[in-house]
């Protein structure tokens, strides 16, 4: 963690303040609302029957759908051509807030995990949720953010293959065997995604 702490000073802030409080997006917005459960109560969005955990219980434990994307550099990146890496699949699009703050996090995540066999693929939404922009806000927030990692354009074949996602940003943690493992519902601080992903990434591991 000594690694991750001198890493995420420059978004420290606002991952203290994430991580101190749960994140609900509200279904279908790209905007977190936050609060604190009741003593004893599950944390909101987490009842047995509540959309977050049917979406879940859709995905996780089952094969990451396949697909071929083309990234911003224009060549084709397939899903199962990544088997044997744990593949962060995050969902996002260029004006949304809570995505613009968790990139920093995934940037730092990307620069310490990389070498262990993670790989980031950042799907670009802007062509199903805000279509007839011609690449505009991502063209600026590429060159405001400059990511490290793969960044795909979507389609609507794939937003609907992943179930529409209902809350910008979401990501999809697929282990080596090409698994969902888990499933961040709405942004998540770079050091709560990092202790979730840090056993997948051990030798061999499926699962931890």
């Amino acid at each position: 963690m000594r690694a991750w702490r001198a890493a995420g000073l420059a978004v420290a802030a606002w991952a203290v303040a994430l991580a101190a409080v749960a994140v609900t997006p509200a279904a279908g917005s790209g905007a977190g609302t936050t609060g604190a459960p009741a003593a004893g109560a599950p944390p909101a969005g987490q009842l047995p029957g509540s959309p977050r955990e049917k979406f879940k219980a859709r995905f996780v434990g089952r094969p990451a759908p396949d697909f071929t994307l083309r990234d911003v550099q224009g060549s084709d990146v397939r899903l199962s051509g990544l088997r044997g890496k744990v593949v962060l699949l995050n969902f996002w699009y260029s004006s949304c807030g809570p995505c613009r703050r968790e990139t920093p996090d995934l940037i730092q995540l990307h620069h310490l995990r990389a070498k262990q066999g993670l790989e980031i693929l950042a799907v670009n939404l802007d062509d199903v949720l805000t279509p007839g922009t011609q690449h505009v806000p991502l063209r600026a927030f590429l060159e405001e953010f400059r990511p490290p990692y793969k960044v795909l354009l979507a389609s609507n074949e794939v937003f609907d293959l992943y179930g529409s996602i209902p809350v910008q940003p979401m990501s999809f943690l697929v282990d080596r065997q090409g698994t969902v493992a888990n499933i961040f519902w709405g942004a998540y601080p770079g050091q709560v995604l990092d202790k979730a992903i840090a056993p997948y990434l051990a030798t061999g591991a499926a699962k931890p």
